[in-house]
């Protein structure tokens, strides 16, 4: 599970969870309490300060998810863990509040970053806050004394001239993803039989910050076959069509100049299945291998199920 999935999975169970259990703070993890809406000049810029903190050190780390409205305490380990609720009261506005301060909180502005309600009763509750780890960093607490912060442990700390000059530095990443798009199906008849053709593309998808260099697929697909003439019927791929290897049966290949550009997609290759009309079309078992340069290799493996291929329009 991702910290993204992990994060939109917290609900009120989980509050009482943590609770229950002391859960620990870690290295993603943080309790805060707020003193909204019994505010003073001096508990406003506390909260303020707390605030600039956390999504500063967050983001020049490895991302991180905040709950708001939870009181942790040292044990008897020196481990921060949950000890109580602190539910806040006009939760709404408190909100507003975040998504209002998120823009000044931190320089550069952090995108991606998530606040939503854990409501229990009419306008009280909890607030969770999911950061990204930033590809912009390093950022700057604005709210608490220009400084930058990184998050180690449990526990946040102002960065070493030397991290935040390893920061700026340090040369942005792609970041590619497999993505599977479902294409117009079609149809012929063979010995008096109806014969459905279901065909789906395998693109490449970059999200990340940096061009693509040196992008390689690498695919083994059970229950499905390639097409016979590429993705436009001239027998052109995406990414240059290598030979069959012992780990997989297609391997897709580029260079310095077959790249995969920031937030743009390209088909790698389109494969198909025919299955008799009114059949289900068995489950389709994709493993895969991506990497680029400057990028961490991704192994993992998809399975396309019959679902996957309902509504499927029909070619004309």
């Amino acid at each position: 599970m991702t910290l993204e999935e992990y994060y939109n999975s917290i609900d009120l169970d989980e509050i009482e969870r943590f609770i229950e259990e002391g859960q620990e703070e870690n290295l993603n993890l943080e309790f805060k309490t707020v003193n909204f809406p019994n505010y003073n000049k001096q508990n406003k810029e506390f909260d303020k300060k707390n605030f600039s903190e956390v999504i500063s050190g967050f983001g020049n780390s490895n991302g991180g998810i905040i709950i708001w409205g939870i009181k942790a305490k040292n044990n008897l380990k020196n481990q921060d863990v949950a000890q109580s609720k602190k539910p806040i009261e006009q939760i709404t506005k408190f909100l507003n509040t975040l998504n209002r301060l998120e823009g000044q909180a931190v320089t550069p502005a952090i995108s991606g970053l998530i606040h939503e309600k854990i409501e229990t009763t009419d306008d009280i509750g909890f607030i969770k806050t999911y950061v990204p780890a930033s590809e912009n960093a390093p950022h700057m607490a604005n709210f608490s004394g220009k400084h930058y912060y990184k998050r180690s442990g449990d526990s946040f700390y102002q960065c070493e001239h030397y991290d935040i000059a390893d920061m700026f530095t340090r040369k942005k990443s792609p970041r590619l993803r497999i993505h599977i798009r479902k294409l117009p199906r079609g149809s012929s008849h063979v010995s008096g039989k109806r014969f459905i053709k279901y065909c789906f593309a395998v693109a490449l998808h970059n999200d990340g910050e940096s061009i693509a260099k040196f992008p390689f697929l690498g695919l083994n697909v059970e229950g499905a076959n390639a097409e016979r003439y590429g993705i436009d019927g001239n027998n052109n791929h995406g990414l240059i069509k290598q030979i069959k290897t012992p780990m997989f049966e297609h391997n897709y290949i580029g260079g310095s100049d077959k790249v995969i550009y920031p937030k743009t997609m390209i088909d790698i290759d389109h494969f198909f299945i025919n299955i008799i009309e009114g059949e289900n079309v068995p489950d389709i078992e994709i493993q895969y291998l991506i990497s680029a340069e400057n990028m961490r290799n991704i192994q993992k493996e998809i399975i396309l199920e019959n679902d996957f291929f309902k509504y499927q329009y029909q070619k004309s």
